[in-house]
């Protein structure tokens, strides 16, 4: 009968004032854990969005080049030409890319700026509402970036000086803390003052592989394949930001395991005369430390339920399920 006594739940329910600060703490800790990982994940696929989704097979930069949003990439727009003549190229149309700092109702918004050709890849690859851009003082911005900041079709914004007309609300065109906003190639010529000048071909090719080898053969400047330079900037990204989002979830780990073990050493600590008497008694050694597993096994599984099930509660707000996260 004495090894069927629930001895360790029995401590556990005993004060239950303690026990609901130990399982909010866990689940806390736990919570945090995971928003943290749902973070850096949705991250990762953000950071590449434009790589993922333009439609471009290979991108072809400036030599030397290897991450589209950590790079800065001039290339000659008569490259575009030499590229087109090659055996196997599809297409290769010249965009050009820049970070910008917009001004909206009165709050600074860092976004990235594309320039693309009108009937070439490149631009904007969803409608929310409105058109394309047509003239060279119009630009399309991105439907959260609009949302977050009060920005409707037919408003003027300031863009570097000069005001534009959003004329197109664009989908799912955010990268990890900017969004995406468009521009004609005559606009973005005028505003970076970068006549003659791009900064990449986006080409579509038969052969990826084989049409990479022979562009920077015959033109001397980088093509890499779409994922690649999607996987390129994970990776910068990761060096910047992967070290302190590790030592938060290290940190929340840890707290979570002080929680746990301050708890059932506390429950000990009260009842050691108890723990005496059962020795006495003939308890042996693994008999009262089944009693201390039981304990912090029951602590980890009641802190463990109300942490994940918040978490998934919250997967909604985040970037990868494709509704706003909130940031800017």
């Amino acid at each position: 009968m004495f090894g069927r006594v629930p001895v360790a739940r029995r401590n556990i329910v005993a004060d239950r004032r303690r026990l609901f600060i130990a399982v909010a703490g866990i689940g806390v800790a736990l919570g945090l854990i995971f928003l943290l990982e749902g973070l850096w994940r949705g991250f990762q696929v953000q950071i590449s969005s434009y790589e993922d989704k333009v439609g471009a097979d290979l991108f072809v930069g400036q030599a030397g080049v290897h991450n589209f949003l950590g790079d800065t990439s001039v290339i000659p727009r008569s490259a575009a030409q030499q590229v087109r003549a090659l055996p196997g190229v599809a297409r290769a149309d010249l965009i050009t890319a820049r970070f910008v700092i917009l001004d909206l109702h009165g709050r600074k918004q860092f976004t990235f700026l594309i320039a693309a050709e009108r009937e070439g890849i490149g631009g904007p690859w969803s409608l929310a509402a409105g058109r394309r851009v047509a003239g060279d003082d119009e630009v399309v911005i991105d439907r959260t970036l609009a949302d977050q900041h009060g920005v409707e079709v037919g408003e003027r914004i300031d863009i570097a000086g000069r005001p534009f007309q959003v004329v197109w609300l664009s989908e799912q065109t955010r990268s990890w803390m900017s969004s995406f906003v468009f521009v004609s190639p005559a606009a973005a010529e005028s505003l970076f003052r970068s006549a003659g000048s791009v900064s990449y071909l986006l080409v579509d090719a038969a052969d990826p592989e084989a049409a990479a080898r022979l562009i920077e053969a015959r033109t001397g400047l980088t093509a890499l394949p779409a994922a690649t330079l999607a996987a390129n900037d994970r990776v910068q990204l990761s060096k910047v930001f992967g070290e302190p989002i590790n030592l938060m979830v290290a940190v929340a780990f840890v707290a979570g395991t002080l929680i746990v073990a301050l708890t059932v050493y506390s429950a000990i600590v009260e009842r050691i005369r108890e723990y005496g008497i059962a020795k006495a008694m003939g308890a042996g050694g693994a008999r009262l430390f089944g009693i201390v597993l039981g304990q912090t096994s029951v602590l980890a599984g009641l802190g463990t339920w109300p942490g994940s099930s918040s978490i998934r509660g919250r997967t909604g707000w985040w970037p990868w399920s494709g509704r706003s996260s909130g940031f800017s």
